[in-house]
């Protein structure tokens, strides 16, 4: 089993713009026109992610799949049966609750203090949905917040913070990952079974390229299934033995990946995003610029600014409505969610961090000591 847990400094890089990706997306989102010229690179090249926003969102999933399995097996190899138990599941399942759920409930306050400062009623007719259906379109309640917090919230149910749907997905099947060390040596089977949840989802009326949230609670579980394949790629990667890739290998791959950025489908968009994790794994120019230490302190803050930059954007947009355009509001939101980003990381993120480390490690309860 994998038991190397050296942090890979690279991946987080890669986070930080995948996170600055989608930020840029909902940006795009607010403008009721751009260019021709415009509209066409961002369909049909490897821009296709600004104007999609779903690429960057796969590709966290696959990042959350490896990341996780790999601290998990590491995990495992050093101390057997301190994940593969109750206990240890336990203890994963609360360190996980406070490392997502505290900044989650920080970034809904933050939204909802906001709402209740600038918001005068709902957007006038023909405003993008992003901003007068998916988010603030009415006064917000305690019993709402709640439900957004424990990301029980189902279609456009989270009006405070949209980006949390994601969160769903993130919660619920990084609980499962724990069970992927069951599939060492046996990955075919691991990946058969997540298809399988691409099954349960077209079954559902999802799709793959078109599951993001159900409209229901029940058909969320459904669309939280869908997305089985994404993590389990990840997880996949992570058990596997170590690839080399020589420079001819490492050159095919880049060209994979540029190529699968455009891509619409999500098989398209996993496949590219294992390979963009093999490269930035690989000394060479790509792991050096992921070292830059501005993609590094973008990485960090990743996480904080994903959560973040909704509450800027929809604030700009109710407090400057009759004062300045989309565009003017949408160039003003991109740079003002970094300084948001930061105190919500160090003010939050960075806290709930420790305080999940500081929880006692689990005892007994083994469910299987040597999995595979």
């Amino acid at each position: 089993m994998t038991a190397s847990n050296a942090r890979l400094v690279e991946l987080d890089s890669l986070r930080g713009l995948a996170a600055l990706v989608v930020v840029l997306h909902h940006a795009y989102l607010t403008l009721p026109s751009v260019p021709p010229a415009l509209a066409w690179l961002l369909a049909e090249t490897p821009l296709r992610p600004l104007a999609t926003g779903r690429q960057a969102v796969v590709f966290f999933f696959v990042l959350s799949g490896f990341v996780l399995t790999r601290a998990l097996a590491a995990q495992e190899a050093r101390q057997p049966g301190s994940v593969l138990s109750v206990a240890g599941w336990w203890h994963f399942a609360l360190q996980r609750a406070f490392r997502l759920g505290l900044p989650v409930m920080a970034s809904l306050l933050l939204s909802a203090l906001l709402q209740r400062l600038v918001w005068h009623g709902p957007l006038p007719e023909g405003t993008p949905h992003l901003l007068a259906g998916a988010a603030w379109s009415a006064p917000w309640s305690w019993g709402g917040l709640l439900e957004q917090g424990m990301l029980l919230s189902h279609g456009d149910g989270f009006q405070l913070n949209p980006v949390l749907w994601s969160l769903v997905h993130e919660w619920r099947i990084a609980l499962l990952l724990p069970l992927a060390l069951l599939f060492h040596g046996r990955l075919a089977l691991l990946m058969a079974l997540a298809m399988l949840g691409a099954a349960v989802a077209r079954m559902a009326g999802m799709p793959e390229g078109h599951i993001s949230l159900g409209e229901s609670l029940g058909r969320t579980f459904a669309a939280s299934a869908g997305f089985l394949p994404a993590f389990a790629a990840g997880a996949a990667l992570a058990l596997r033995p170590p690839l080399s890739l020589d420079g001819t290998q490492r050159l095919a791959a880049g060209i994979a990946v540029v190529v699968m950025a455009a891509a619409a489908h999500d098989y398209g968009v996993i496949a590219g995003s294992v390979l963009l994790i093999l490269l930035a794994q690989h000394e060479g120019a790509l792991a050096r610029i992921l070292r830059r230490p501005g993609l590094l302190r973008l990485g960090r803050i990743s996480f904080s600014l994903y959560l973040a930059h909704m509450p800027v954007l929809l604030t700009l947009t109710h407090a400057l409505r009759d004062q300045a355009g989309p565009l003017a509001i949408a160039a003003l939101a991109v740079p003002l969610s970094f300084p948001l980003a930061l105190a919500l990381h160090h003010g939050v993120e960075q806290p709930a961090h420790r305080l999940a480390r500081t929880l006692p490690p689990p005892r007994g309860g083994a469910l299987r000591t040597q999995p595979g």
